[in-house]
């Protein structure tokens, strides 16, 4: 759901997430990494995913830095510390330890993240 929002509407969700959240809630989403999207990072099938969604009239507005130490600061800002982040590798390894991570083509799409957040 994020990506498909812009920031402010991104902020004003996590503002009313936190808003009635008791401590010890759990709040956990997938998130488009914002290196991805701002294109300094190269994933394959990502230009598809994007043509995809736009053909369908939709467009994906935000991005979050998935380095683990800025999606703590960001939910910090709402009231919430990180339990986990995970990258589609993570993800791979820990719900489908069957599968082997290739990265051509990727098991699981490499340009989004999930995260955990507690509020405190």
């Amino acid at each position: 759901l994020l990506y498909y929002l812009p920031s402010g509407a991104v902020q004003q969700l996590l503002t009313c997430i936190s808003t009635v959240s008791a401590p010890g809630s759990r709040v956990m989403f997938d998130f488009l990494n914002l290196s991805a999207l701002s294109g300094e990072v190269w994933n394959p099938g990502f230009e598809t995913l994007m043509l995809s969604v736009w053909n369908k009239g939709e467009v994906m507005y935000s991005g979050i830095d998935e380095q683990p130490e800025a999606v703590e600061k960001l939910l910090r800002l709402f009231g919430f510390h990180t339990h986990e982040v995970l990258s589609a590798r993570d993800m791979v390894k820990r719900y489908m330890p069957h599968e082997q991570w290739v990265s051509r083509p990727p098991t699981v799409s490499p340009y989004f993240s999930y995260v955990c957040g507690e509020k405190l």
